[in-house]
């Protein structure tokens, strides 16, 4: 666990993603208060219509990996064919996370539950909060974690691999684990004066 505490402002302003991780085991303590974290988020009517699974069976990582490297292949194919010349390689800090993803400590996938029979949600929107609850706490915590779709190309398959029933939708794959090269810190965001519109569109203070 991290040595101490941190402020709310200082985790949001130096929360970012992690990709590089270590393959040490990361307790289940600390991975059910980041869990905890994002059941304390607001949702529709108070819905809470979250459910969050936690992958840390190397057998099964190890698969899901599989799945997650064969979808990456193909997206990153695409952008190679996209390429320009004097283009750097696509997806620089993303296809290390990919080709070591079966080392990753654990797993977890946000998941959105439909009562029985329902159609599959557009996307689940009570479920994001409950995912940025989660990178905040991971942060607040020491460990890295970040947002991520792999694996998703290949739901049925997890579903079917982990047991989850039909009713519920895998929203995001989220690897967590303690950081290895890459490290909490300051992010590089877009100026305020230049996002936020006050009062009428385009009054924007310098």
């Amino acid at each position: 666990m991290a040595d101490q505490e941190i402020g709310l402002f200082e985790a949001i302003y130096s929360q970012r993603a992690i990709r590089s991780l270590k393959p040490d085991p990361v307790p289940d303590e600390i991975l059910r208060k980041i869990i905890e974290a994002g059941t304390k988020a607001p949702s529709g009517g108070n819905s809470q219509p979250w459910a969050f699974l936690v992958v840390q069976d190397h057998d099964s990582i190890a698969k899901i990996a599989e799945w997650g490297k064969a979808g990456f292949a193909v997206m990153y194919e695409r952008a190679l064919g996209r390429m320009k010349p004097g283009d750097e390689l696509p997806f620089p800090r993303l296809k290390p996370l990919v080709e070591s993803l079966e080392n990753v400590p654990a797993l977890v996938f946000p998941c959105h539950v439909r009562p029985e029979g329902a159609a599959p949600s557009p996307g689940g929107m009570s479920i994001y909060p409950a995912v940025q609850n989660m990178l905040l706490a991971a942060r607040g915590l020491g460990i890295g974690a970040v947002l991520t779709n792999l694996s998703l190309g290949s739901a049925d398959e997890i579903k079917a691999l982990l047991g989850v029933p039909d009713n519920v939708d895998l929203m995001a794959t989220i690897p967590m684990g303690y950081p290895d090269k890459e490290h909490y810190g300051s992010t590089t965001r877009r100026p305020l004066s230049e996002v936020a519109h006050w009062d009428h569109w385009g009054n924007q203070q310098v």
